[in-house]
């Protein structure tokens, strides 16, 4: 959009990043390996929309899914990417390096997304908006090179500090072609609400995005003989409600925020408004764990909000 109030799009992505910045804190503290994380919360959140699509088909008196095959395929390939392998990825490299460092490494997303969004999708950004990427970027930078508090890296299942830096940039490389693909799902939606056909909503998204994923997690697993010993642990209550707010917060709500970014907003805007987690971090943890915000932090948090206005203001 042209002026200076945000669309849908951006304040649906600063939804995103708010809530992802909420199921970090409790991801990071979970005593399971990454792909148990994964696989719990793929089939714990896959139940909590398959209740909210019913529940909205019942209220509304719509059918639950109207989707049309090409978005579904694009879909399916953007729950491979960014959940199957993207998620895994990045929850190995919060084990090893930290939410912090962890943080620094996602950061490279968005540039992955802008140049796909560049080279392959055609998308132009002005100069105005491309300076908001780089200042909200560089805001963020700030934030997550801060000096660590005592305590912030979990030290669960540790490596060294190579493989979790390449766990980070995987991570990364997958969230941004998971979100190309969740963007090509939009347009074909677009083109079929113009021929007559089916639509697919950011909802009826992301229970496709995140069912796929259960579903293929759960096959992969019953194939190589380690369900059992997968699932024991990740539905052990004990454990399962250290992390089912980060469910509640993460894949549920913060995906399908995300959704909304990817179907109103630019790719590379998007991805970048959804990257601004470490901001949202900052209350957070002085709120939970009364965490001392340092100048520093403070200073990157308000970079970001200015390159967010920037970005915003020039697309």
């Amino acid at each position: 959009m042209n002026g200076i109030v945000p669309g849908s799009g951006e304040l649906a992505a600063l939804a995103a990043a708010a809530l992802w910045a909420c199921s970090s804190l409790f991801y990071s503290r979970v005593r399971l390996t990454a792909w148990q994380i994964n696989f719990g919360k793929n089939v714990l959140a896959t139940g909590i929309l398959l209740l909210h699509l019913g529940l909205q088909a019942l209220l509304l008196q719509v059918s639950p899914l109207s989707v049309d095959l090409r978005a579904v395929t694009w879909l399916v390939l953007s729950s491979l990417t960014g959940i199957v392998i993207g998620d895994t990825l990045y929850f190995r490299s919060l084990q090893i390096l930290g939410r912090r460092r962890a943080l620094i490494v996602s950061t490279t997303s968005p540039l992955f997304a802008a140049s796909a969004g560049w080279l392959l999708l055609s998308e132009p950004l002005s100069l105005q908006a491309l300076a908001g990427l780089c200042v909200t970027l560089s805001g963020v930078f700030l934030v997550v090179t801060d000096r660590p508090s005592a305590g912030e890296t979990a030290g669960h299942y540790p490596a060294s500090i190579f493989r979790g830096v390449l766990a980070g940039l995987g991570g990364a490389l997958c969230n941004a072609c998971g979100a190309m693909f969740s963007h090509l799902a939009t347009h074909a939606t677009a083109d079929s609400e113009s021929s007559g056909s089916g639509s697919c909503s950011p909802l009826e998204a992301t229970f496709i995005r995140v069912g796929f994923a259960a579903v293929l997690s759960t096959i992969v697993l019953g194939l190589s003989g380690r369900l059992r010993a997968t699932a024991r642990p990740a539905f052990d209550w004990s454990i399962l409600r250290t992390y089912l707010p980060a469910v509640i917060c993460g894949p549920w709500l913060g995906i399908w925020m995300s959704q909304i970014a990817y179907r109103d907003s630019l790719l590379a805007v998007a991805n970048t408004l959804t990257c601004t987690s470490p901001v949202f971090v900052l209350p957070l943890v002085r709120i939970a764990f009364g965490t001392p915000v340092s100048v520093r932090a403070l200073a990157g948090a308000v970079i970001s909000v200015g390159g967010i206005y920037l970005t915003v203001a020039g697309k």
